[in-house]
């Protein structure tokens, strides 16, 4: 059905808008002027990151290259930082002051690092988001932590699973650098902030197979506290104590983008944009939005790239009948979802509802699901 010209801007390049790309390119619609607005060219698929810092995979391994996703919808690509969306004029703005209108328009940035409760975070810390940064900063890291006299405390802040897969894949990736006769004495230490505990809200059984893990590796794990500041070769925690810290790692909690402030846009308790079911803004009918930067609040559900992926064909689908004028259709999203939390040395734990298990073959299908998504998206 044509759309008589309508103009459609995906604001940022996340998991759900991949597959809006993917929808277009496969089903053109007539008349349709696409606009993809992104801070990068090439976007970092996530699930992929904890591999990455165990060296399990390469840099290029996770992108997905948003430029030829784009010819291939036959979308505008473009390359900006957007600072603001004008609800009455239907345009979006951009730091370098272009404007771009829209009929419909969908947001799907992420999140930012919220450092604000640690004190020089920002100065001295490597912060996981947004993961487009995180990498070559890591990669920075690596050439300081394999030369002599290099950074030998790492500590992450974060017990959930990002922070435990980045510990044991930080773990992992810097004792398989060292020289056979030199890893019993690895020179390396590992500490994990936990907070309020390991995994939590995962089943008991994960948490229990995390803990295990984080002991094999030798991960020293301090629960009930958190970090409170960040200085050159010490971490301060809330409880008072000081610990070594050579390399602070955080992936703590994160915010939603400032400028949805200015936008008008309903927002959730936390900043994020509230969405109805049907991924539309609650105040604007023809503002969408999906990923961790939006929250539907008939259906809170964890900050988790999982449901990004989930909602990445329905707003596909959602944005398309909006645009022929046709009936949305409500999104209910699972409560139950496999999880998979990876231990450094291809193996994970494996937990969907309250079951859980770990080993190598669920590393196995963890790699298999990730690389499958990579060649979906990155495919001629």
């Amino acid at each position: 059905m044509p759309c008589e010209h309508k103009r459609l801007v995906l604001v940022g390049g996340g998991h759900a808008h991949v597959f809006v790309l993917e929808a277009f390119a496969r089903q053109p619609m007539p008349g349709l002027d696409l606009t993809l607005i992104t801070k990068e060219p090439m976007a970092p698929y996530s699930g992929m990151l904890p591999g990455f810092v165990a060296g399990h995979y390469r840099e290029r391994d996770c992108l997905i290259d948003l430029d030829r996703l784009s010819r291939a919808a036959s979308a505008k690509f473009v390359v900006g930082e957007v600072t603001g969306i004008d609800l009455e004029k239907r345009c979006v703005e951009m730091a370098d002051g272009a404007t771009t209108a829209y009929d419909v328009v969908s947001i799907n940035v992420g999140i930012t690092p919220d450092t604000g409760e640690i004190a020089g975070a920002a100065e001295h810390a490597l912060i996981v988001k947004p993961v487009s940064e995180f990498a070559a900063k890591w990669q920075t890291f690596l050439c300081r932590a394999e030369a002599s006299g290099g950074p030998r405390h790492i500590v992450v802040t974060g017990g959930g699973a990002a922070g435990v897969e980045l510990v044991l894949g930080a773990r992992f990736r810097l004792t398989a650098t060292q020289p056979w006769e030199t890893r019993r004495r690895d020179p390396f230490t590992y500490t994990l902030i936990a907070g309020t505990g390991v995994l939590p809200g995962h089943p008991s059984r994960a948490q229990r197979l995390a803990k295990a893990a984080l002991a094999n590796a030798g991960v020293v794990v301090i629960e009930n506290d958190g970090a409170v500041a960040v200085a050159p070769g010490r971490m301060q925690l809330l409880s008072g104590r000081e610990i070594a810290c050579d390399t602070a790692i955080i992936s703590t909690k994160a915010a939603a983008p400032s400028w949805f402030a200015d936008t008008g846009l309903a927002r959730d308790a936390a900043g994020f944009l509230a969405l109805r079911p049907t991924l539309q803004t609650i105040s604007d009918e023809n503002v969408f939005a999906a990923g961790d930067c939006a929250s539907v609040i008939l259906h809170p559900r964890p900050k988790a790239g999982v449901f990004a992926v989930r909602q990445g064909p329905i707003l596909a689908r959602q944005l398309r009948r909006q645009l022929e004028n046709r009936l949305l259709d409500p999104f209910v999203p699972q409560r139950e979802f496999l999880s998979l939390v990876s231990l450094g040395d291809k193996s994970a734990i494996a937990s969907r509802g309250s079951i859980a298990m770990a080993g190598h073959w669920a590393w196995l299908a963890k790699d298999w699901i990730d690389r499958r998504f990579m060649a979906r998206f990155n495919r001629p």
